[in-house]
C-alpha cells in the first residue's frame, strides 16, 4: 500500500462553497472555502497572494465570522489553513454546521 493511502486523517472534512476573503502580510484574496474541519480549512484564492508555509492568515466570511490560523500547504491557487484552536474557534465551527449544513 502506497504512504499516502495509509495515513488517515484525524478529523473529518466537509465539502463546503462558503465565499469569503483570506489575508496575510504579503496580500488579500477573495475565494472559496472548498472544505472545513473542525482544525483547518482548504481555501481557494481568487488570485495569488504570496502566502508561505508557515505564515498567520486571517479568514473573514459571513458564515464563518472571523478566523485565524497558518497556511499548512499551497498547492496552485489552493492553500491549506491549520486553524487557531480555542473556544471561539469551535463555537464558530459549530455554527456553521448547525444553521448552514
Amino acid at each position: 500500500m502506497p504512504y499516502k493511502e495509509s495515513i488517515g486523517r484525524t478529523v473529518p472534512r466537509t465539502q463546503t462553497k462558503i465565499t469569503g476573503n483570506v489575508s496575510c502580510k504579503t496580500g488579500s484574496s477573495n475565494g472559496i472555502v472548498k472544505d472545513l474541519s473542525e482544525e483547518g480549512i482548504c481555501f481557494q484564492l481568487l488570485f495569488d497572494i504570496g502566502a508561505r508555509t508557515g505564515q498567520e492568515v486571517t479568514i473573514r466570511s459571513e458564515e464563518l465570522g472571523l478566523l485565524t490560523g497558518i497556511v499548512r500547504w499551497n498547492r496552485g491557487d489552493r492553500i491549506g489553513i491549520k486553524l487557531k484552536l480555542s473556544s471561539n474557534t469551535a463555537a464558530q465551527i459549530a455554527s456553521y454546521f448547525k444553521y448552514f449544513c
